[in-house]
């Protein structure tokens, strides 16, 4: 991805295994950083390149803007604590949420805030997560009976 005039700032997650940066497309990018996922074991030429090609594939992103002038200029990864804790307290969003500290998340990346250039506002959540949380926290995922 790239930006041919502005300089948009990146973010990196409080759990440091992902980065988030807008776009003058309009689109919020985010890039998966694990250092242990797909290493390759070969020369150290070849792990540069290998690294290059697992930073393109590790990408994920979305419309998070539909103004005239569509620019994310920020985003922003809410703190884990602020996500678990707006998952344990909405009951309208997430009725049967018991058991959170069971969910192998990483709440770090579950929430993005992304501010466009017309000063518009929007909050995101990861889908995996809610998944995660409804699949370990509702009969669907055993732990009621």
């Amino acid at each position: 991805h790239t930006n041919n005039s502005m300089q948009i700032r990146a973010r990196v997650s409080e759990s440091g295994l992902h980065i988030a940066c807008g776009s003058e497309s309009g689109h919020c990018f985010i890039w998966d950083v694990d250092p242990n996922k797909n290493r390759s074991k070969k020369s150290a030429i070849n792990k540069q390149i290998q690294s290059t090609k697992d930073k393109t594939k590790s990408t994920d992103y979305f419309e998070a803007s539909k103004a005239s002038l569509p620019i994310v200029t920020d985003t922003l990864f809410f703190p884990t604590n602020t996500v678990r804790e707006s998952f344990l307290t909405s009951k309208e969003m997430l009725p049967l949420s018991l058991g959170l500290d069971r969910i192998d998340d990483d709440f770090s990346s579950a929430a993005i805030l992304t501010l466009d250039y017309d000063g518009t506002i929007r909050v995101f959540i990861r889908k995996t997560c809610i998944d995660n949380i409804l699949e370990a926290c509702t009969p669907r995922g055993g732990t009621m009976a």
